[in-house]
């Protein structure tokens, strides 16, 4: 029994530490990109009609947006119209938000359904 419990735990472990530097890698790998700087921090959320859980990303993002006012801007990109931008950034599953600074740095990117909660901790950690 402990044996088991052990290797769960392992495997948990090992299967967050994989996502953890996926997700890093991800980031820097975008970050070779050449986006436009802009005044304010952009999301770029990627959605498409046949996605299920993108009506409820859209509200969530509607709320970030409420709360920053004219701080913050989103930019939806239809990844079945244009399957090229998704192909550039490396979207393989929707939704997908990526945060990118004032700078034109990619900052931050969230795979599938994520919370306001989560979304407004990350814009904040921009020191808007």
């Amino acid at each position: 029994m402990i044996e088991r419990l052990l290797i769960t735990t392992l495997l948990i472990l090992l299967g967050t530490t994989a996502y953890a530097t996926f997700k890093r890698r991800h980031v820097r790998v975008l970050g070779d990109l050449e986006t436009a700087a802009s005044t304010t921090p952009t999301i770029l959320y990627f959605a498409s009609e046949s996605c299920a859980a993108c009506p409820s990303q859209a509200r969530y993002l509607d709320q970030l947006v409420s709360q920053w006012q004219d701080k913050l801007e989103v930019q939806k990109i239809d990844a079945e119209v244009e399957p090229e931008t998704a192909v550039k950034y490396g979207v393989f599953t929707l939704p997908t938000t990526i945060l990118i600074d004032q700078q034109g740095d990619v900052r931050e990117i969230n795979y599938g359904l994520t919370p306001t909660q989560k979304l407004t901790q990350q814009v904040a950690s921009l020191a808007i």
